[in-house]
């Protein structure tokens, strides 16, 4: 079975990365699909952020849940990575 993981901002369900897919013998024959991992990340993308001009992505906090302060210019790697 192939697998891709598409990895989701975990509140508003944007896209943050779509990986390639992980292809089995299948692959390419009529009526075979990649089965999609589905995985939660971050809180939420830059455009549906509480916080004014923040991202709550991935790239901003450690594993912790703490993030150290940092400038709305630090938002701008866009929507998608």
């Amino acid at each position: 079975m192939c697998y891709q993981v598409v990895e989701l901002y975990s509140v508003c369900k944007c896209l943050y990365y779509q990986h390639a897919v992980d292809r089995c013998a299948a692959y390419g024959q009529p009526g075979h699909r990649p089965h999609k991992k589905e995985v939660l990340v971050g809180h939420s993308c830059g455009l549906h952020s509480s916080r004014s001009g923040y991202s709550y992505g991935a790239t901003h906090y450690s594993d912790s849940g703490y993030s150290s302060s940092h400038s709305p210019k630090a938002s701008s790697r866009g929507h998608y990575r």
